[in-house]
């Protein structure tokens, strides 16, 4: 919705800087044809003010569109909160009642991994700003044991395996599942569909290529976790 309302804006603004060409050309065309002491209904003055007219309407538009754009990422930042809360109470009372944590389905895996990565970028363009460039966020304990493939363990796969697979992008691969399972303590296995549904770019030669190194393993339906 952001970049709809990003793209509406862009377009009101062009709009804007086109009747004000059309409105300069109109003046420098009409000041040069029209005769003296023209009668109003005939006089082409009266579209250049109508014009006028119609240029603010779309100064109002673009501030009310400011407007919306403001209150949706005041929305989105007030449903995350809520979200985080209501995540917390319910882990407060399962630990509280014993009570067993059942895994997430398949959508509801996408949805909060899509809203994950989503807030952790605007975290990231904040502390990236030049005001704040001094600050740190430190990385969770599980987060910093993570420890990425070099070239020289790739090399150990057949060919057949890694043929088609890049170092830089297996590691990124490698570290979404390693954040997945260990950083968020999930533990219900994954098909390919619900790791692409996570943004994870999983594909069949990098999953087979970190089961060669005994990363992660596979269930009879296919399905990816880590090896524990």
């Amino acid at each position: 919705m952001e970049t709809a309302v990003t793209r509406l804006e862009t377009m009101f603004q062009k709009a804007e800087s086109d009747l004000d060409y059309i409105q300069h050309k109109l003046e420098f065309e009409i000041m040069k044809s029209l005769p003296d002491n023209p009668a109003a209904e005939e006089n082409p003055v009266t579209l250049l003010e109508e014009l006028s007219v119609v240029k603010s309407h779309y100064k109002m538009l673009c501030v009310q569109l400011e407007k919306v754009s403001i209150e949706q990422r005041e929305s989105m930042n007030c449903i995350r909160a809520a979200l985080e809360d209501t995540v917390k109470m319910v882990r407060a009372l399962q630990q509280h009642t014993d009570l067993e944590r059942l895994p997430l389905s398949e959508e509801e895996q996408a949805a909060a991994q899509q809203l994950t990565c989503q807030t952790v970028k605007e975290m990231k363009s904040l502390v990236e700003e030049p005001f704040s460039s001094e600050s740190t966020v430190p990385d969770s304990t599980e987060e910093s044991q993570f420890k990425p493939l070099t070239e020289e363990m790739l090399m150990t796969v057949p060919r057949s395996i890694r043929s088609t697979v890049k170092l830089a992008d297996l590691n990124n691969f490698y570290r979404e599942l390693f954040n997945h399972f260990l950083v968020n303590k999930n533990r219900a296995a994954l098909s390919i569909s619900q790791m692409n549904k996570m943004n994870m770019k999983a594909t069949d030669s990098r999953v087979r290529t970190l089961k060669e190194l005994s990363i992660v393993e596979l269930d009879k339906q296919g399905n990816v976790k880590l090896a524990v």
